[in-house]
């Protein structure tokens, strides 16, 4: 062990130092002895496989122990590296290393994340010290596992590997030119055992060689999947842990790993590579597990790391260690005394610090909450919260220290009350915090920028992006097409969570190939302007269009790649989402069924891009997939399901902008493929016997009542409510989703309710230019609401987001909303008090307020005054005439009574038919009066 000085240096001293120590372990490092196994070595290691095979599984006190001796660091892996020739050697220790890391059993997980309930008193003593030993032992089971990920991932045989690209190629020379005989990578190692099994195929490879490949595949597998059990709110432990997977991540890259797995999935289908799908597909779940998919496909855009990466190994601990050395500032007192002798300014120095201890912290449990009980004059006493009592105290301590005024600063003392403590159901969203970079604006998180500027997390995204890119356009279509048949006859290889991994993968490799090469902008683009429900489709064709063009316009390996990704677009993978959209919402998983969606809405992407596509296969493919979905008789579509199951304080905010990114894409290729129906449809087309299945789908499509599907499950005070509360964090999202809620909204206040109500026609037929005449109606009265007055508010008032263009649009449909608001409320000042209610017929209510509450009843009581008068008005003029006929007839004096009896019958026949005439048309005015009278 080397000592360091403990006398006082300055920084550039301390790094010299540093350096030294550095030098001093290298020297060391290399200068080990090497193993050499005895002649019983190999039986001793096979005796430790069998004790650890008879280990519990739950507690693991054999694997604790072996981890308390340091068996694997300082006697197994040093036995690899210097037994590589060995390969029976290297087999059996890699059976052990396998059963040391594999992970935890169901039973300790839970256990780690158990909460004890030591203060109710329900519980046995003897069952809560059963709980804590359990639990204790499931942490340590959790922290043994990452020190064997630890261990793995900076040995001394890995230390090249995070290494600048530029300086490895000259530390790799200078090495050999050192030492003639180089120790190879510990993985390289275990990967060279593949190498003569997967050479075989067929009848060829034998159980032995089956066995090496899952024995390396599941030391692969274990490693990692090694995650912290329960990090108990520590941002630091987390951190650690990402950091360490990205090691792993760059590691394998390295030491060729990842073109192994290459290798194993090119030839998934294969009879004797079929068992190994399942594996495969948790390898890459655990390889993809907490990585951005957008943030990969970016990453090669991005300047890619030129220093060297900080990493821990044993060659630098004693960095790691000086590095960790904290430093103490000592401030001095506000108040000083004279030192009379040493014990006197100490103990003065103590006193202060006391002091100064005693002001900051009031309380013994302040840090906890709780109630204080505050001493008044008089004897009076007062319970206060603790937390708001230190606040308070906190804010008028730093105004005082700052010179601010604290008499005539009410605003701001106001402002520092006690907060509430608020229910969970108030908060809209639930989740952790974290945000994809698909959903969220660039440096929304803080933690996000952090891991940006690391070197190890740009290598590791250049790492998966390059295997991303060579796995889809080699492996997808085999390795799903594989796993699509695991799924497809239900096999009992299959265990409960492996549908959510499966989601999970699909869903990574869609929105990695949607932004690779392309950096995601024909996706983000709102089609056709994403605000008009009514006659813009031309806009949507040619923008559709213009990004098809973009799209295949681009290399060949991105064309390549989306005919890849088609494999996981076809009538059984849709039926697989549906069905499990349904599970999980009768079974009340929220976390499985954001994944599902998230997946749904990359498919529609995906068909979005099928159905523009210049490939006609694929345009059919996509035809045939719509018709399915949509405008089937029994439709297959979940969307409006998902909507309306939607309540606050349940999922996640990432899980409604899916919903909204996918209402919005779906609402759009519903209205690009009706303008290109019409427009494919002829009047010859004979609609009962198409000739092929193109028109069948085209008529199909053609007949399809989209205003109505809009209408009834689109539109509704929970869906209106959705997009209101996700607008409320349009701070925090990106600017294509607060586009996709303007476009929404916007479509709401465009549609035509009225349009093709036959009933309202005729009304407004006979009551002409009547002020009572039914008026234009859209939904837009149903955004007249306090919650979105108040985001429309903040927004309007929010000036750093003014100059900002990815709010421009938000602004613009603000401003315009608010004065449209504004005339419709000075016409009719009833509007602010319907603004504090919920309206449950939105239709009616819609209609009302554009009508200014003339209703159906008013205006058939309007038409039927109307009729009556006419009535009236026609049978004064029938009397006149019938009158001065009469008059005529009798004044005649010269007429002879002969001729009048000839002509009697004559004239009462014309009078009684007069009549009858004028019966009729009374009794059709009176039945015109009923029409529509409910």
């Amino acid at each position: 062990s080397t000592s360091t000085s403990t006398s006082t240096s300055t920084n550039e001293g301390d790094d010299n130092d540093i350096v030294n120590d550095n030098n001093r372990e290298l020297e060391k490092d290399q200068e080990e002895p090497e193993f050499i196994p005895v002649t019983d070595c190999l039986n001793w290691l096979q005796d430790l496989q069998r004790a650890l095979r008879r280990d519990s599984d739950t507690y693991r006190p054999i694997g604790l122990l072996l981890g308390q001796w340091r068996v694997v660091s300082q006697k197994l892996l040093p036995l690899v590296v210097n037994c590589s020739y060995d390969s029976a050697l290297v087999l059996t220790i890699c059976k052990i290393l396998v059963i040391l890391t594999k992970p935890p059993a169901e039973e300790a997980r839970r256990a780690g994340g158990l909460v004890l309930d030591v203060k109710s008193g329900k519980v046995d003593d003897g069952v809560i010290r059963e709980q804590i030993i359990l639990r204790d032992n499931a942490i340590a089971q959790s922290d043994l596992l990452m020190e064997y990920k630890k261990i793995f991932v900076r040995h001394p045989t890995h230390h090249y590997a995070f290494k600048s690209n530029h300086s490895t190629k000259a530390s790799k020379e200078k090495q050999t030119q050192k030492s003639p005989k180089q120790q190879p990578g510990l993985f390289s190692i275990f990967t060279s055992l593949l190498a003569t099994p997967l050479s075989k195929t067929g009848s060829s490879r034998t159980t032995t060689d089956h066995h090496t490949i899952e024995l390396i595949l599941h030391l692969f597998r274990n490693l990692l999947s090694i995650s912290p059990l329960n990090t108990y709110g520590s941002s630091e432990k987390a951190r650690e842990s990402m950091a360490l997977h990205r090691e792993l991540i760059v590691l394998m890259k390295e030491e060729m790993v990842l073109d192994v797995l290459m290798v194993i999935g090119q030839e998934v289908e294969r009879r004797e590579n079929e068992g190994y799908n399942l594996l495969l597909m948790e390898i890459l779940h655990h390889l993809l597990r907490s990585q951005d998919p957008t943030d990969v496909a970016l990453s090669a855009k991005q300047t890619p790391p030129s220093t060297s990466v900080p990493v821990a190994t044993p060659n630098n601990k004693a960095n790691s260690k000086k590095g960790a050395r904290k430093t103490i500032i000592t401030t001095s007192t506000r108040h000083t005394t004279p030192a009379s002798s040493a014990s006197n300014s100490l103990r003065a120095q103590l006193q202060s610090e006391r002091q100064r201890i005693q002001q900051t912290v009031s309380s013994r449990h302040s840090h906890f909450g709780g109630t204080l009980l505050l001493s008044k004059p008089g004897g009076r006493h007062s319970y206060v919260s603790a937390s708001g009592y230190l606040s308070q105290h906190h804010y008028h301590h730093s105004d005082t220290k700052d010179g601010a005024s604290t008499n005539n600063n009410t605003t701001a003392t106001a402002s520092h009350t006690p907060t509430r403590r608020k229910n969970k159901k108030s908060a809209p969203f639930v989740g952790s915090g974290k945000s994809s970079s698909l959903h969220s604006r660039h440096g929304a998180s803080l933690a996000s920028s952090r891991e940006m500027a690391s070197p190890i997390v740009q290598r590791a995204k250049l790492a998966l992006n390059e295997f991303c890119r060579e796995f889809v356009g080699q492996c997808y279509g085999p390795v799903m097409k594989s796993l699509k048949n695991e799924f497809r006859r239900d096999s009992n290889r299959l265990e409960e969570g492996d549908r959510f991994i499966f989601f999970r993968i699909v869903w990574f490799f869609h929105q990695w190939w949607r932004f690779a090469d392309r950096s995601g902008e024909d996706s983000f683009d709102d089609v056709g302007g994403g605000a008009s429900g009514d006659g813009k489709n031309k806009e949507v064709l040619n923008s559709v269009n213009k990004g098809a063009n973009e799209i295949d316009g681009g290399d060949k390996t991105a064309k390549g790649s989306a005919q890849n990704l088609i494999f996981t677009m076809d009538v059984f993978m849709f039926n697989l989402v549906f069905n499990s959209v349904d599970e999980f919402i009768e079974r009340k998983k929220p976390t499985e069924l954001a994944q599902t969606v998230s997946l749904y809405a990359e498919m529609i992407h995906m068909l979005q891009n099928m159905y523009v596509s210049k490939d006609p296969t694929e345009r059919m493919m996509a035809l045939g997939l719509m018709d399915r979905i949509f405008y089937a008789h029994e439709a297959m579509d979940r969307l409006p399901k998902l909507l309306s199951r939607w309540t606050p304080g349940t999922y996640s905010r990432e899980y409604l902008c899916d919903l909204v990114e996918c209402t919005h894409v779906t609402l759009k290729l519903l209205d690009a493929n009706a303008e290109r129906c019409k427009s494919a449809l002829s009047d010859e087309t004979d609609r009962k016997r198409p000739n092929d299945a193109l028109e069948r789908m085209n008529i199909t499509a053609s007949e399809f009542d989209q205003n109505a599907y809009f209408m009834r499950k689109f539109v509704s005070n929970q869906i209106v409510f959705m997009h209101i509360q996700l607008l409320s964090r349009y701070s925090v999202n990106s600017p294509h989703v607060n586009r996709h809620i303007a476009a929404y909204f916007i479509r709401l206040c465009k549609f035509n309710i009225n349009k093709g109500d036959g009933d309202m026609d005729g009304f407004d037929d006979a009551l002409g230019k009547n002020e009572l005449a039914t008026k234009t109606s859209t939904f837009e009265p149903m955004l007249y609401n306090i919650g979105m007055f108040t985001v429309m508010e903040k927004i309007l008032n929010d000036t750093t987001i003014r100059d900002n263009e990815d709010f421009s649009s938000l602004l613009m449909f603000a401003s315009s909303f608010m004065k449209r608001f504004a005339r419709a409320a000075e016409m009719n000042p009833m509007l602010y008090v319907e603004a504090m209610f919920k309206h449950n017929y939105p239709v009616h209510f819609c209609e009302l307020i554009t009508n200014m509450y003339v209703d159906e009843e008013l205006r058939m009581i309007a038409l039927r005054d109307i009729l009556l008068e006419d009535h009236r008005r026609y049978e004064g003029a029938s009397a006149a005439e019938n009158d001065g006929d009469t008059e005529e007839r009798y004044n005649d004096e010269e007429e002879e009574e002969l001729e009048f009896n000839e002509y009697a019958d004559e004239v009462d026949g014309a009078i009684s038919k007069e009549r009858r005439k004028s019966s009729r048309n009374g009794d059709s005015d009176r039945r015109s009066t009923k029409i529509g009278r409910p």
